[in-house]
């Protein structure tokens, strides 16, 4: 048995079949054309026949474990190593050959001391080779570990019930055991997903103790906009309630929940949240947590995904036509070029680093689609404004850059002074 586990391992390379001495890994990028980039490679081998094979083979080990220039920033490919499927591409499997388009000889290989050597310009299908190493867990993009970086999206959120024509969000509370029930099972919900929530009783509570809600019908409405606006949540959650009892097929609750951002009335998600399943209960509460548990967290997801398609704004900075400063002068504390103090900025906070720039002149240095988070630090709704407030206290605080500021919609236009 022992016999047939060395050749095993002789064979798959594990331990004796990767040869890592005979990759010189002197290898260059010389350039990406398409999903195809060309690398430059010395090889090596005893044998001169295996020059050529140990010269592709070294592209993929320089990739795998040291990195090439102008490729993932120069870093390894290989994040998360598995030796049963890396040792695939240079051992007797010969993996790499699925991913070489063309090896063309540069220099011919001859004897240096006891080895052959030789210089080949290897061909690579690029976007197949990272999709690979991705598909089997060795190698994760670099966009994808910015977006693992990234704080999840929380937004907090306040539960209210749904509202028929001339009732009020404190007369459903105090009226309808149904509606107040199925508010405090969703919250309840979210509250355990780690969302933090605004209690709507506790919020009429302190505005009632203020004298800012009225009980009639005619403010009533009036009231609970501003209710909502005052209330501190990003988001709130309508949620309606409908009963199926039924003596013989059992009974539950459907509810009917949708997601509002509070700034600006936009729906986020909706959700009809009814149970696959009845129950041989009539208790409402019961019923409305079963309802809770199966579409929840879908909800959740919709609502997190839909604030985050925020729309993009542009960013034009200009000098000022009397000013002498270009965006190659230095400043701020680290005495950095302008044009990598401002590009920096931006990659920074740009909502998922998600941004493009267009391109850089003498007066101008444009961003044509910045996308800004939903949220700012503090959990409160940003907008290009506010965007535009802490680009220009930045500038001015931290790099003591003079400049001046404008929105105009959508366009967020910066003079530097």
């Amino acid at each position: 048995m022992k016999k047939y586990l060395l050749a095993w391992l002789v064979a798959t390379g594990l331990h004796f079949g990767l040869n890592a001495e005979e990759y010189l890994q002197l290898v260059s990028l010389e350039g990406i054309t398409g999903e195809q980039a060309v690398f430059v490679s010395m090889g090596q081998a005893s044998k001169k026949a295996d020059v050529e094979a140990n010269a592709a083979k070294s592209v993929f080990y320089t990739l795998f474990y040291q990195g090439v220039p102008g490729i993932a920033d120069g870093k390894p490919l290989i994040t998360n190593e598995n030796k049963l499927y890396t040792n695939s591409y240079f051992n007797s499997t010969s993996r790499y050959k699925f991913y070489v388009a063309g090896i063309k000889e540069v220099e011919k290989a001859h004897k240096e001391d006891s080895q052959y050597r030789g210089q080949y310009r290897v061909t690579v299908f690029l976007d197949r080779l990272l999709r690979g190493l991705e598909t089997n867990k060795v190698y994760v993009s670099a966009q994808k570990r910015a977006e693992a970086d990234q704080p999840l999206l929380k937004p907090t959120i306040m539960v209210v019930p749904y509202k028929r024509d001339g009732e009020s969000y404190a007369s459903i509370l105090q009226n309808d055991f149904d509606r107040r029930v199925a508010v405090g099972k969703v919250q309840d919900g979210f509250n355990q997903r780690d969302i933090t929530t605004i209690d709507l009783q506790a919020k009429l509570d302190a505005v009632r103790r203020r004298s800012a809600y009225e009980e009639n019908s005619g403010a009533a409405d009036s009231n609970d906009k501003q209710l909502l606006l005052t209330s501190g949540a990003n988001v709130y959650v309508t949620v309606d309630v409908n009963k199926d009892i039924n003596p013989t097929l059992g009974s539950r609750v459907s509810l009917i929940m949708k997601a509002y951002e509070t700034s600006t009335g936009r729906v986020l998600a909706s959700k009809d949240a009814t149970p696959v399943n009845r129950f041989n209960t009539t208790a409402t509460d019961a019923l409305c947590a079963y309802a809770v548990k199966d579409n929840l967290s879908a909800f959740l997801d919709d609502i997190c995904h839909a604030l985050e398609q925020t729309a993009g704004v542009v960013i034009q900075f200009a000098i000022d036509g009397s000013s002498s400063t270009t965006f190659n002068d230095r400043f701020g504390p680290n005495n950095y070029a302008l044009r990598d103090i401002l590009r920096q900025w931006v990659r920074k906070n740009a909502f998922k680093a998600q941004f493009h720039l267009q391109g850089i002149t003498d007066e101008a240095m444009i961003f044509d689609n910045v996308k800004i988070p939903p949220l700012d630090a503090d959990g409160l709704p940003m907008d290009a404004a506010q965007f535009t407030f802490m680009l220009e206290s930045y500038l001015k605080e931290e790099q003591q850059v003079d400049c001046t500021t404008r929105v105009d919609g959508d366009n967020i236009l910066v003079t530097i002074m």
